[in-house]
């Protein structure tokens, strides 16, 4: 008889996996508090069964072994056949049913712990156990005692199979075939409940092919068995909580269950996981307001675990009628009617770009949403997003000084005082790198740019036009009188400029003063000066020019380049050495009209001795060296190799300086190279995910995780979708796979994943990878990363990775050989 107790929950305080009182084996010691956040010193970070391992730990299930003041498990430990069975009688609730007092008699060759005999029984009399069949079993292997004989994997399937009352799928799958290639080496009695635990997700082979039957169950199989079951099984334990996610801070996580929340304190010893992942996540990968499970203890949550993808919320959209603040409620017009909403002082108020906004900054008949939740009885208001602020204004005058963070300029016969913003362009034509200190009292026009606060945003000079001379040559300087003067390029045209004390003097990019630069103000020396009126704005002495190659000119043998000061400069180039990156033996026709070269000078400053072409290329990372500051990386088209960054600036994308240890294994970095010298590196961030709307000013996706961003138009869109190429989001459709950066200028780029159709061979476990069938006898490029986020399907429905065949026709999605969903056709 088969026992039927499926759905029904059990309180579970702390059961012990592998030893109890009178096992005859010594008894494992219980983790303590202080070892819970990795609970064992021999299961380390990326073991393949830590997750099970932490959780079932975390709920009393499983227990470990002292070591010195520590805690071990002996994962690879094997399991007996008379302690699984006592496990799986816990795990079911049912070992109270015990009978401590009955006359228990087994024949002589079915011999058992005594400790165990009666669980033995119990589990004969529920049907976890087929008595015939395990005496049958003990007959035939009468010198190995039945109770400690290690329990084999296939046995311990069929034990599992029976705990959760899933027989029935067992025999409707005995006569199935099976995806295993040993599959011929499992017995066939248990055949039905080895297809079970496959199509239940409860067991996975030791390869994608091979499931070894006979094998002893390990420790850490066992846990990852009966951690698998918990989603077909329901049980409660002790300080477990389900609910939804309310609130995540950086000290804490809010979970609303039952009609009311709970808040509980989070570490850097809390540990993260996805419901569909056995990886550990971080706490940014929480989805607010999905489904969570949390153990907790003492008020500290010990393990987060995101049980969904859905977020419960609900969005309405309207146009803001007023805010009543001493009622905490706003009227939104929504079909010509006004609706009220009440907020809270922890609902968040933003701009469409998720900028923080208060309640003053809501202006009426702004275009305005309300986000609440969908799990309460009355639902809260989370979030107030408004449209965008109104275009900055602006303010003219003649610039007049600047005290502190203010700007003061005379509008007409007033003096006008503004707040300057924490960054400020400032634009005068013809001169790059502008600051507040280049602004000349009482002579400067300036048109102010504000923002929404009446901050000076930008500061554009109207009246000046800053000119720049390359390649002057100096003709005679005059340091008591600060008179300085030049010849043109051309040798035809004399000027004489003065030094103030606001002129900037660069030697080799730093600065430098006019005393310590007067002795290098020799005649027929080299400069680039940029001067308004007769008064030297800066001077830079020349050792080299960096600029855009604006013309070749062979016959003359002479290059133009165009520096960032918009002024030209020609300089014969006859054996100038060439330098690219990815190029060995580079020549003059490798040069791109466009490129930004660096152009060092011969020792007379008026030849060209080496040009270095500035590149940048894209790179993921495989791991890093700290110590010896070096990143492995690699991309489609470079192998594997090391770049030393031990003078290179490393940066995030927002511009912050990164050490080397603060760049990931998996990141995407842009290196800049000045010919072959890295000079940066920054880290791009990178979100993958799949369409799910498509408008003209914007694009929203799903991330890996379920997640929902939005992207707004901002500086503009870049899409790549195959061979197409554009800036319409018109080219991108629901549902495309796409992978998402900002750009240097700013602007979002968009690439969609292209299918690439190829031919399954088989899937490597150890190295999370599935192979394909060469297309050429040079591709490299057969095989595919997948990670717990890959996805599988057929005709529209998910499927497993067991169900791939070799032979199987597959189309693959994904970027840089790592798969995000894989079509079988």
């Amino acid at each position: 008889m088969t026992l039927h107790f499926a759905g029904k929950k059990i309180l579970v305080g702390a059961l012990a996996l592998s030893l109890v009182a009178g096992s005859g084996l010594a008894a494992p010691v219980n983790v303590h508090a202080a070892a819970l956040s990795t609970p064992f010193t021999d299961i380390s970070s990326g073991h393949w069964a830590e997750k099970h391992v932490a959780k079932l730990a975390l709920q009393g299930i499983i227990t470990g072994y002292a070591s010195g003041s520590t805690y071990v498990f002996k994962p690879n430990q094997s399991v007996s056949q008379q302690e699984a069975v006592l496990m799986a009688l816990r795990f079911a609730g049912l070992d109270d049913q015990v009978d401590d007092d009955a006359i228990i008699g087994f024949p002589n060759n079915f011999t058992v712990n005594n400790y165990y005999k009666p669980y033995i029984l119990l589990a004969f009399s529920l049907g976890l156990l087929d008595q015939q069949e395990e005496y049958a079993n003990a007959a035939k292997d009468a010198k190995v005692s039945w109770g400690t004989k290690p329990a084999s994997r296939e046995w311990v399937t069929k034990l599992m199979i029976r705990a959760i009352d899933k027989e029935d799928e067992a025999e409707r799958l005995k006569d199935a075939a099976s995806s295993f290639a040993d599959a011929g080496q499992i017995d066939g009695k248990y055949k039905g409940y080895v297809n079970a635990a496959s199509e239940l997700e409860l067991v996975k082979g030791v390869t994608a092919e091979k499931f070894d039957p006979k094998a002893n169950v390990t420790r850490a199989s066992l846990a990852t068995l009966f951690s698998r079951a918990q989603k077909l099984y329901p049980v409660e334990y002790v300080g477990q909580t389900d609910g939804i996610l309310t609130k995540l801070t950086d000290t804490a996580v809010t979970l609303y269950s039952e009609g009311k929340e709970t808040t509980y304190t989070v570490d850097a010893d809390t540990l993260y996981y996805h419901y569909d992942s056995e990886k550990a996540i971080t706490k940014q990968q929480l989805i607010e307001y999905g489904d969570a499970s949390v153990i907790a203890k003492d008020g500290k949550a010990l393990y987060v675990e995101v049980k969904g993808e859905t977020q419960h919320v609900k969005s309405t959209s309207g146009t803001l009628d007023r805010v009543i603040a001493g009622e905490n409620k706003i009227y939104v017009w929504i079909n010509n009617e006004p609706i009220p909403f009440y907020y809270t002082d922890s609902t968040a108020i933003v701009d469409s770009e998720g900028k923080p906004l208060s309640l003053g900054d809501l202006q009426r008949d702004t275009p305005i949403s309300i986000v609440q939740d969908t799990f309460r009885d009355n639902p809260a208001t989370i979030k107030i997003v408004a449209a965008p602020a109104s275009t900055p204004t602006m303010a003219k005058g003649t610039f007049y000084g600047t005290v502190g963070d203010t700007i003061t300029i005379m509008e007409g016969t007033s003096l006008v005082s503004k707040f300057l913003a924490d960054s400020v362009t400032v634009e005068i034509d013809g001169m790059a790198g502008a600051t507040t200190a280049d602004l000349l009292k009482e002579a400067d026009q300036v048109e102010l740019s504000l923002n929404a606060t009446g901050e000076v945003t930008k500061i554009k000079v109207t009246n000046r036009n800053v000119k720049v001379l390359a390649g002057a040559q100096i003709a005679a300087f005059l340091y008591d009188k600060k008179l300085l003067t030049i010849v043109d390029a051309s040798g035809l045209n004399a000027q004489a400029l003065y030094f103030t004390d606001k002129t900037r003097i660069d030697y080799n990019g730093s600065s430098i003063t006019l005393a310590s630069a007067s002795s290098m103000l020799t005649q027929n020396r080299k400069v680039v000066v940029s001067y308004t009126g007769n008064t030297i704005v800066s001077l830079q002495f020349v050792t080299g020019y960096t600029g855009t190659l604006t013309s070749i000119n062979g016959s003359t043998s002479q290059l133009t380049v165009k520096l960032d000061s918009g002024a030209e400069v020609t300089l014969p180039y006859q054996n100038a050495g060439i330098e690219i990156n990815g190029i060995t033996s580079a020549s003059l026709t490798d040069l791109k009209i466009g490129d930004t070269l660096t152009l060092g000078l011969t020792s007379t400053q008026d030849r060209i001795a080496s040009i270095k072409v500035h590149s940048l290329t894209q790179y993921e990372v495989v791991s890093v060296d700290a110590i010896n500051k070096k990143l492995r990386i690699k991309n489609a088209t470079t192998p594997l190799f090391e770049l030393s960054v031990l003078s290179t600036q490393l940066l995030n994308e927002a511009g912050a300086t990164l050490t080397v240890n603060q760049i990931a294994p998996g990141a995407i970095v842009n290196a800049t190279y000045v010919g072959k010298q890295t000079t940066v590196v920054r880290v791009v961030n990178v979100t993958q995910g799949k369409v799910t709307s498509v408008t003209g000013s914007g694009v929203a996706i799903a991330d890996m995780t379920g997640k929902s961003v939005t992207y707004g138009e901002g500086a503009g869109f870049i899409v790549y979708k195959g061979t197409a190429q554009g800036t319409s989001t018109s080219l991108l459709t629901v549902g495309d796979y796409v992978e998402v950066v900002k750009t240097e200028n700013g602007k979002t780029q968009f690439t969609a994943a292209v299918a690439e159709s190829r031919i399954f061979t088989s899937f490597n476990a150890a190295d999370s990878q599935i192979w394909t069938e060469k297309t050429t006898s040079s591709d490299n490029r057969n095989y595919f990363n997948v990670t717990n986020s890959t996805k599988y399907t057929q005709n529209g429905s998910a499927i497993t990775l067991q169900s791939l065949k070799s032979g199987d026709v597959i189309l693959i999605y994904g970027f840089r050989n790592n798969a995000l969903e894989i079509v079988k056709q």
